[in-house]
């Protein structure tokens, strides 16, 4: 133990210190490196300053060099050491922090990673990849850890990220507080491990996506434990594969990879026994048949004595305590936790009030005689909202059902409390594992949080996260990384440690970072872990190197020569043609494209797109095209017109309602329909009750609006038989029912696309273009909402300002002339934000 004679000294203002005092000082401050607290780093930073800034203060340049980097790192006030007026030895020093290379990046440039890289067959674990590939470690019971490799493209990495960080959260939230305090999960760039080594018997819950998540949504089929958690992100996992190709999924046995990590302990510890001899492991194939090659994050283990087992060091936590650490720190989590945890309260409470309110009727009319409740209750119930069971939340309807009173209390009631009482306690346990995982002593999201940001200040990387969280890292990182590049080399250096032995392409360090609890202090330890593929990567024990090497192909990256050697891309695609025309060579064919790729991939891909793409239509054949889409849009305009009318009426668009009725061409038998429904229309716009507008049509009732009237007559001129005929059955069939006639023996596109024997058009051809234009229009909707979404905040954004931000988006999905697929999605997503349903009037099947 120290003694606490320094810590009396520090407790006193620098200039009272005596030159011996000082001497005790700046020896603690080399015997703490790299674990300085902050608080010695403050005092022995101010004597220098104050007392002898223009000498060194240790007379040692690497000790006055680690008190500057170290100084900035804990957020003191540095000089900028411009070459002026001040040149004393703090000047000289800062600017040396900034020009020495001992204070540069550790790692290599990270290697190129195109599509030679990506299709190679050398390497199959690469934290730069763009293909995510998974080893899935699982015994009888299930999966026990996840380790993703690669950083994929970035919408495959959001869903993969997002999905890793909630699965973290789920099984700490279920840890055992006494199984241990440090968390054994990494989600850095390029590489995730999650695992259920600290499961427990709670139940557990599936959580919501926590990057662009605008709600907290729990899933049916949640699973109740750790493992199952970890089997959930396994599925997601499988999912991406089997979609997109874009991730693989490997499952090795967990006993096998136990068993390879004591392997390299043991080659370890024969290599520092036989200090004469170096062991070398080489790459290998699988053993028998079925058998997996395994890749696995492993140590750095010493192969020398008296160091400890792996290669390690440990920092000051204080690091993590400083105001620009935690500005990156509240960017992360206020995405994370902190939305995600007030949302679930808010839902709660609104459950618990709904289920109470609903509890005390079904208590009162149960306890109620029969006189009661024809006294007090009225013979009918009018349900004027539902509960939306996918997302837990209540959306009012716009026409109200009614109910028999009986019925409503002794089916709809005990039904609707049984349904909250259920999302109630999902909410409860989501929040309380959402507070655990965030407000336990050992904090395990600030835990996670930590190694992800210094792991990637190391590495000199950036988390792909939100804009606000990578700006607080790069200011951060700017500080602090020189400080950790420093120490690193040091202790290497004094260990005998080539730096370039640890830190490779394919290494990332995992930190072990326990937040103070009590009075415990707070404790950060850093290691490198290397992965390891037995199939692809070399081990080197010599106890002449200190630590176990690993090497593999990305060791040796290079950006691919303009002018490789071998076939072109034309020679090798000609062979492909040739060897496409015989019979029986799928499989060959097969091999031999992959090859191809391999070794002229943008040459091959562009010939590939280019025999798949048809070629650019001449002056001719484009007006051709155009007079094929004209054909199409005359033929369709009455059913695309009347269907947009009808959907921008629900959602009381009148004005858009009435331009596509006002756009649409056709035969006076399917021009009435249009003219019947602008009638409805113009009731609906004139806020006429659904209800009142089939009596007051039907019989041309006074108070119908002129513009309405205008519109029947229209219609009569077009078609009087059909016009006449549905008048006098509205006031009995209802609203509903007269739209749907309106719509019965419409033609729909494939029907009213005839061609145009006059400019030579078939109905073929026509049908055709219609429906490319439709695919292209639908395409270019789908990209306009996603931008608009990109627009949303990242904190819980209020209903009204989202409609705003995608307001346009939605109405030309909803009423825009090329409606598609995407449609019925964008109608469910104006639901869940306005709480409120568009009216159900005139929804016929396939509308």
């Amino acid at each position: 133990m120290r003694g606490d004679g320094v810590e009396e000294v520090l407790g006193r203002l620098p200039h009272t210190w005596t030159a011996g005092e000082a001497e005790q000082v700046k020896q603690r401050f080399r015997e703490s490196r790299p674990a300085v607290p902050k608080h010695l780093v403050s005092r022995v930073w101010q004597y220098w300053l104050q007392q002898c800034p223009d000498e060194p203060l240790f007379g040692d340049t690497e000790d006055d060099l680690a008190l500057v980097l170290h100084a900035r790192a804990m957020g003191l006030r540095v000089p900028g050491g411009e070459i002026g007026a001040d040149d004393g030895a703090v000047a000289r020093c800062v600017r040396r922090a900034r020009e020495s290379a001992d204070c540069g990046p550790l790692f290599p440039a990270p290697p190129p990673w195109g599509p030679k890289a990506a299709l190679a067959p050398q390497v199959r674990a690469a934290l730069a990849s763009s293909l995510l590939r998974a080893w899935v470690a699982g015994d009888e019971q299930g999966p026990v850890e996840v380790l993703v490799v690669g950083q994929g493209i970035s919408e495959i990495r959001q869903q993969v990220v997002q999905a890793a960080l909630t699965t973290c959260l789920r099984v700490n939230g279920l840890s055992d507080p006494e199984s241990g305090d440090f968390v054994g999960d990494h989600l850095g760039v390029g590489l995730i491990r999650v695992t259920a080594g600290l499961s427990g018997t709670q139940p557990s819950l599936d959580l919501p996506s926590v990057f662009r998540a605008r709600s907290v949504t729990v899933a049916d089929g949640s699973s109740s434990t750790a493992r199952g958690a970890l089997r959930d992100f396994v599925g997601l996992l499988r999912s991406l594969a089997h979609e997109t190709s874009l991730v693989e999924v490997a499952d090795i046995a967990y006993g096998e990879l136990v068993a390879y990590a004591q392997g390299m302990r043991t080659l370890a510890d024969r290599a520092a026994a036989e200090t004469d001899r170096a062991l070398l492991r080489s790459p290998r194939e699988a053993d028998g048949p079925g058998a997996t090659d395994l890749v696995s994050l492993q140590p750095y283990l010493r192969t020398t004595r008296g160091h400890g087992a792996t290669v390690g060091l440990e920092f000051s936590p204080d690091l993590f305590t400083t105001d620009a650490y935690l500005g990156v720190e509240q960017a992360h989590q206020r995405v994370l936790s902190q939305r995600l945890t007030m949302d679930a309260r808010l839902r709660l409470d609104q459950l618990e009030a709904e289920i109470k309110q609903l509890t005390a009727d079904l208590e009162a009319f149960d306890g109620a005689t029969p006189e009661e409740r024809r006294a007090l209750w009225p013979a009918t119930v009018l349900l004027v909202e539902r509960f939306d069971e996918p997302t837990g939340r209540t959306i009012r309807l716009t026409e109200p059902e009614e109910r028999e009173t009986e019925q409503y209390y002794q089916v709809n009631v005990p039904q609707l409390i049984t349904m909250r009482e259920k999302w109630a306690r999902r909410m409860g346990e989501l929040v309380e594992q959402l507070e655990t995982a965030v407000h336990r002593p050992n904090a395990p999201a600030r835990q996670v949080a930590a190694g992800r940001f210094l792991d990637a200040a190391l590495r000199d990387v950036a988390p792909d996260e939100s804009a606000a969280t990578e700006r607080a890292f790069l200011a951060w990182r700017k500080d602090v990384a020189p400080l950790l590049w420093f120490e690193w080399r040091c202790a290497l250096r004094a260990q005998g440690v080539a730096p370039s032995d640890v830190f490779t392409p394919h290494t990332v360090l995992i930190s072990r970072y326990l937040p103070p609890a009590g009075e415990d202090p707070a404790l950060l330890f850093v290691h490198p872990y290397t992965l390891v593929d037995t199939a692809r990567s070399a081990v080197l024990a010599d106890a002449g190197r200190a630590v176990v090497v690993v090497r593999d192909a990305t060791d040796h990256a290079e950006p691919a020569p303009s002018d490789a050697a071998g076939p072109t891309a034309q020679t090798l695609w000609d062979e492909l043609a040739r060897l496409a025309d015989k019979p029986h060579a799928e499989e060959e064919f097969g091999r031999r494209f992959i090859e191809a790729l391999r070794a002229q991939p943008y040459g091959v891909a562009r010939r590939m797109v280019q025999a798949l793409q048809p070629a650019e239509p001449g002056s001719a054949e484009a007006d051709e095209i155009e007079t094929a889409l004209r054909a199409a849009e005359r033929h369709t305009s009455i059913s695309e017109g009347m269907d947009r009318a009808l959907l921008a009426m629900r959602t009381e668009a009148f004005l858009t309602a009435r331009e596509c009725l006002d756009d649409t061409r056709g035969e006076p038998r399917w021009q009435a329909r249009a003219w019947l429904l602008r009638a409805i229309v113009e009731c609906r716009a004139a806020r006429l009750e659904a209800r009142e507008i089939p009596g007051l049509l039907g019989h041309q009732m006074p108070g119908l609006p002129d513009t309405a009237l205008r519109a029947l007559d229209e219609a009569g001129t077009a078609d009087a038989e059909f016009t006449l005929a549905w008048l006098e059955a509205l006031p009995e069939a209802g609203l509903d029912k007269g739209i749907r006639r309106l719509f019965q023996g419409l033609p729909r596109a494939r029907a009213s696309c005839k061609g145009d024997p006059l400019n030579k058009v078939s109905a073929e051809r026509e049908y055709a273009v219609w429906l490319f234009r439709r695919a292209v229009e639908n395409a270019r909707l789908a990209r306009q909402l996603d931008e608009a979404g990109e627009e949303l905040a990242e904190h819980q954004e209020a209903v009204d300002a989202a409609l705003a931000k995608l307001g346009r988006a939605l109405e030309e999905i909803l009423v825009g002339p090329y409606v598609g697929g995407s449609r019925g999605a964008a109608e469910e997503l104006f639901e869940v934000l306005s709480g409120q349903e568009p009216p159900r009037y005139g929804r016929v099947a396939g509308r």
